[in-house]
Order: C-alpha cells, then sequence, then structure tokens
C-alpha cells in the first residue's frame, strides 16, 4: 500500500498528537501568554481538547468496513481547540485573534487543522488543511464468478489514496474602500488504484499508480467607489498528474486460452498550466438599477509525454512485443462574459435579465503510434429574462424565460486522413420561483425549471429536463421546529429512450429547551435509470437500474446539570431495487464533568452492513471511544 499507511506518516501523526495538548499547557501557563492578558487574570483566552483511545472490532467484510468507515484502533486526538483574543490586543496591537482548531488527528479518515491571526479593520490571514483517506473496493459477486469481459463481479477498478488539500488565504484592507487578497490552494492525491484496459483483443485488470498535484496561485484587488465597484483578479494553475499503469507479473486475459501478458507498462505524465485574468464591475447608478458585468480570459497548456512497452503472446498464439513513445501538446483558449441587470419598474416589480457568452478554442497534436492533430471550436450563447413581483412584504413571485445556443466545430485528422463535422444544440426553457414568510416562525419557497434541447450531442444527454424543488420550515419559538424538502429530477432522451428520474422528501422534527436537544428525521427517494441499447446495431442491451431508499435517524442529547449529560443518535438505512441492502448505525454517549474544566466521556457505536443478495460483503462493528478532555 502506498502513502496511506507509511512508517514516517505514522511517526509523524504520532508527534503531532503528543505535542498539541502539551503546547495547550505551555501556553496556559506561559509568562509571555500571561502577558499578553489586559489584565492578568486569563480574559480573552480559552481552549480545549479532547484526547483518548478507540476500539474498533469487526465481524464480516474487514474491506467494506473500510470503505464506509475506515476507523482503526489506537490513541486520537478528537478535538482541540485555542483562542487568544485579550481585550488589549495581541503584540502591542499587531493582531486581535489568533486561533488554532483541530480535530480527528492520529489517522482518522478525515482530519483537520486550522489556524487564524487577525486583527479589524486591518488584515486576516487564515490557514486550512483537510486530510482524508479513500478506499473503495466494491464486489458485487464472489471473486470466484467475476467476470470483466461480462461486466460482472462489480467495479474492477479499486482505489485506497490519500486526499490532502491545503488552503491559505490574506485579506487586506489598505483603506475603507480598497482592499486586496491573496490565495493558495495545494491540492495532492496520492496512493494505489486497479484499471482495466483492453490489449491485444483481451481485457486485463492493471495496478496504476495516483499521484496527483494541483497547486492554485491567486490575488485579487477590489476598489468601492459610491455606486461602483471594480474587481480585478489574476490566478495561475499548475496541475500534474503522473500516470503509470502496470501488470504486476505474468497475467492472463478474460477469453479463454485468449492473451497472455508476461510485460506491461504505460507511463504517461502530463502536466497542465494556465493563467486566468477576470475584470468585475458592479454598479448601482440609480436605486432601481443594479449591474454586475464580468469577463474572464484563460488560456492553458497541457503538455503530455507517453511511453508504452509490453510483452507476451497475442490472440492468434503468436508472441509480440511492444515499444511505442510518443508526446503531445494542446493550446486551449476561454473566454467568460456574463452580465446581469435588475430594473426595479415599480415598488413591487422588478425586471431581471441576464446574458452569457463563452469561446472555447481549443487545438492540439499527439504522436503515439499514429500521429494526429485536432481543433475544437465551441461558442455558446445564452440569454434569460423574467419578472419579480412583490404580491405583499411577504410574499414574491417570479418566472421567466431562458434561451441558450452551443454550435461546436470539430476537425481531426490523423495519418492524412481528416474528420471534420459541425453541431449545433439549442436549449430553451423556463423557470418560476416563489417566496413566502408569513411570519417569522414560517417560510416556503418553491422553485420550478423546464428546459427542452434540441439535436443533443449524445444519446446520454437530455432533450427534456425537468426540476422542482420545495422547501419549508417552522418554528413554534418554544425550541420546537419542523422543516422539510422535496425534489423531483426527470431527464429524458426522446431519440434513444433514456430515461433517468429521481424524487426525494426528508422532513425533519427538532427540540431543544433547558438541556434537552432532539431532533428526528425520516427521507425517502426513489431513482429509475433505464434505456434499451443496441449493440452492433442488431443486440438489444436493456440497462434498468433502480432505487427506493428510506433513512430513519435521530439524535438526542439531555443535560441533567453542569456535570452529567448523555445522548446518542440512530440511523436506519433501507436500499430495495437493484442493489438491496440494509445499513444501520447506532451511537450512545455519557458525559461527566469533573471539576476544575475536565471532562471524561465515554461513547460506544454499533454498526450493521446487509445486503440482501449476496452475504460476502455483510460486516457488524462495534466501535468503543473512551475520552478525556479539558476547557479553560
Amino acid at each position: 500500500m502506498l502513502c496511506t499507511n507509511d512508517a514516517t506518516t505514522r511517526v509523524r501523526r504520532a508527534l503531532l498528537l503528543a505535542a498539541l495538548p502539551l503546547t495547550a499547557v505551555l501556553l496556559a501557563v506561559s509568562p509571555g501568554t500571561a502577558g499578553a492578558q489586559d489584565d492578568g487574570d486569563g480574559d480573552g483566552f480559552s481552549g480545549s481538547f479532547l484526547i483518548g483511545l478507540r476500539s474498533v472490532d469487526v465481524n464480516g467484510a474487514d474491506r467494506k468496513f473500510r470503505e464506509d468507515y475506515d476507523l482503526d484502533d489506537g490513541p486520537r486526538l478528537f478535538e482541540f481547540r485555542l483562542d487568544l483574543s485579550p481585550a488589549g490586543g495581541l503584540a502591542g496591537g499587531a493582531a486581535d485573534r489568533i486561533y488554532i482548531d483541530a480535530s480527528n488527528l492520529g489517522g482518522d479518515p478525515y482530519e483537520t487543522l486550522a489556524f487564524g491571526i487577525e486583527r479589524d479593520q486591518a488584515y486576516e490571514f487564515r490557514y486550512d488543511r483537510r486530510v482524508s483517506n479513500y478506499f473503495y473496493e466494491d464486489i458485487i459477486l464472489p471473486p470466484e464468478l467475476a467476470d470483466i469481459r461480462g461486466s460482472t463481479g462489480g467495479d474492477f477498478h479499486h482505489f485506497d489514496f490519500e486526499r490532502v488539500h491545503d488552503r491559505a488565504g490574506l485579506d487586506v484592507d489598505l483603506t475603507s474602500a480598497a482592499k486586496i487578497h491573496f490565495g493558495f490552494d495545494r491540492f495532492t492525491k496520492v496512493g494505489e488504484a486497479t484499471t482495466t484496459l483492453d490489449l491485444q483483443r483481451d481485457e486485463f485488470e492493471l495496478d496504476r499508480v495516483i499521484d496527483e498535484s494541483l497547486n492554485d496561485y491567486h490575488g485579487s484587488f477590489e476598489y468601492a467607489w459610491d455606486k461602483v465597484t471594480l474587481v480585478l483578479e489574476e490566478r495561475y494553475r499548475d496541475y500534474q498528474n503522473l500516470v503509470e499503469v502496470f501488470v504486476p507479473g505474468r497475467s492472463e486475459g478474460e477469453s479463454p486460452g485468449g492473451s497472455i501478458l508476461d510485460f506491461y507498462f504505460l507511463d504517461q505524465p502530463y502536466d497542465l498550466t494556465g493563467f486566468r485574468h477576470t475584470a468585475r464591475v458592479i454598479a448601482r447608478p440609480t436605486p432601481r438599477f443594479d449591474l454586475v458585468v464580468s469577463a474572464s480570459l484563460d488560456d492553458a497548456e497541457l503538455d503530455v509525454e507517453a511511453t508504452e512497452r509490453s510483452a507476451g503472446t497475442a490472440f492468434n498464439g503468436l508472441p509480440f512485443v511492444t515499444d511505442v513513445a510518443g508526446r503531445g501538446e494542446i493550446q486551449r483558449d476561454t473566454e467568460w462574459y456574463d452580465i446581469d441587470a435588475t430594473y426595479r419598474l415599480t415598488d413591487r416589480l422588478a425586471l431581471v435579465a441576464g446574458g452569457h457568452r463563452r469561446d472555447l478554442d481549443q487545438a492540439g497534436e499527439l504522436t503515439f503510434d499514429v500521429a494526429g492533430t485536432g481543433r475544437w471550436d465551441i461558442q455558446t450563447t445564452g440569454a434569460d429574462v423574467g419578472l419579480e413581483f412583490l404580491v405583499s412584504p411577504k410574499l414574491t413571485v417570479g418566472g421567466g424565460v431562458a434561451v441558450e445556443n452551443r454550435e461546436v466545430d470539430f476537425v481531426w485528422t490523423a495519418d492524412a486522413e481528416v474528420d471534420a463535422h459541425s453541431e449545433e444544440t439549442d436549449r430553451e426553457g423556463f423557470f418560476a420561483n416563489l417566496s413566502w414568510r408569513p411570519s417569522s416562525a414560517f417560510r416556503l419557497t418553491v422553485a420550478a425549471e423546464d428546459n427542452s434541447f434540441d439535436d443533443p450531442f449524445t444519446l446520454a444527454s437530455p432533450t427534456d429536463r425537468r426540476r422542482y424543488r420545495v422547501t419549508g420550515r417552522y418554528n413554534w419559538g418554544n425550541g420546537l421546529f419542523v422543516s422539510g424538502v422535496y425534489q423531483l429530477v426527470d431527464f429524458e432522451n426522446s431519440n434513444s429512450g433514456w430515461t433517468a428520474d429521481s424524487d426525494r422528501l426528508a422532513l425533519r422534527l427538532g427540540y431543544g429547551h433547558e438541556g434537552l436537544d432532539l431532533s428526528v428525521g425520516l427521507a425517502t427517494g426513489e431513482v429509475n435509470r433505464e434505456i434499451d441499447q443496441l449493440v452492433n446495431g442488431t443486440i438489444l442491451l436493456p440497462i434498468d437500474y433502480q432505487a427506493d431508499t428510506d433513512m430513519f435517524d435521530g439524535r438526542v442529547r439531555y443535560a441533567f446539570d453542569d456535570r452529567w449529560a448523555l445522548g446518542g443518535s440512530f440511523r436506519v438505512y433501507d436500499n430495495e431495487g437493484s442493489f438491496a441492502l440494509t445499513h444501520d448505525d447506532y451511537r450512545a454517549f455519557v458525559e461527566a464533568a469533573c471539576g476544575a474544566g475536565y471532562l471524561v466521556r465515554v461513547g460506544y457505536r454499533m454498526v450493521d452492513y446487509d445486503e440482501d443478495r449476496f452475504d460476502f460483503d455483510d460486516y457488524d462493528a462495534d466501535i468503543l471511544e473512551l475520552a478525556i478532555g479539558y476547557g479553560w
């Protein structure tokens, strides 16, 4: 396994786990910290931490438990918080506040760390780090019955990788009207996976190395006059993907008596870099007129180099050897133009309108086994116009129409053969919305959208798309509330007979008062996908996927007094249809405050996963956590 179980990573996390609580204690007793207080009595200095142990006992399919939860035994830093914001400021007034927040450090699948320092009306710096582990190994049939060519056995693309997202930003107020922002984002994904390739008229399952990184640097300047605000932004992105695919040893194909690979290796790294220049104007020339105009220019360049080497026995029984190398370049220029306007015709009636234009010009060449060049030219133009009517101070309705046109010109040349064609798609639709707030306790929103597409590019693209959504909430004012949402989405392609629709209903009832926090919810929904696909123009392959899901969940916490509290939660999930299963999750905990800021927490969690058709993916797990915390 790559990266996720690396010994160095575990040692580093263990040291960090031990160091953070120690840092909190040192800061609490440090003379320098005490000197930062305005009166020396601890004002403006607060924090807490919760550390402990977790025990995990899994009975059944451990790999499926990893896919769903990926929790391990061992010590954990569940929570850590430190906030320093004394009334007199910090470091002679250079900062007003410094804070640190962390959770789930020590190897959990989701780790977070945040740090910030700020001064009111001067600057704000923040740094966030998110670490998540992803494991996927879905198997529908037992391995002895799996067959790639027959598309049985589940997904033959397995994944095990770690994602890290670092984000930093600095906002500076130059004056009351001028602001600048600097930002940096870095995303990495490292691990391993498996994939399938069609080689020598056969199908093989191969190993793949995952090593991706994205660096995003951006800065902006904003200046606000009385009626106009100007925003200028510059952005640079660098994305690298080190693609390596190989067969770990001698491998036979899926066809009986078919091809055999003695050796296979594909090295195909590519790098994508690009600049984006954006200008935005936000104006309100009159009290009745609002206008937003923006333009973005993006130029990107992709470079790829590929080497493929293999050896083995071909489908005809003869030995084969391949050694191919090549490279490619793609240059893409994209332009975005948007305009949104609102004009209040009267105190109750407003005209809203918008327009957009997208131009993409892409040209590239690739030399790998064959030499080819290609060019794309895509132009998209759209507009929408509508009315918003204030029926009363508590009721607003609106609606309008939208149109869009997309033209595509494509030219591909390979070994002196030219393939050129043009496509055009038109979209027409309408939208409507309603917002009703008869009182501060009740609100209701309704939104509808209906679009039709003339001559979509693919058979899986819709010719008709409809979306409807209703949300509501009522609060009685005594801690009791009820909320709900209903959504219906319907896609279909009348040319191919493809349909995809889903509907979802979610209701929640909650209550919070005098130490009691209670919430229960019910969610139900249906998903349907259906198409009759012709293979080789003669064989009819029906594809029909259905799911009918119901989930009931709840949580409760009750504090008896300042010392004792208990609670728990549950989630009961049931899915009927193409992949029928049940997935239940129950939790319970007890908290005891021991005085002088100390806290003891004991939690128990029980998970039960059961598939109706087969039992090799079933599992149940018992998870016990013991934690000790301190707050000041």
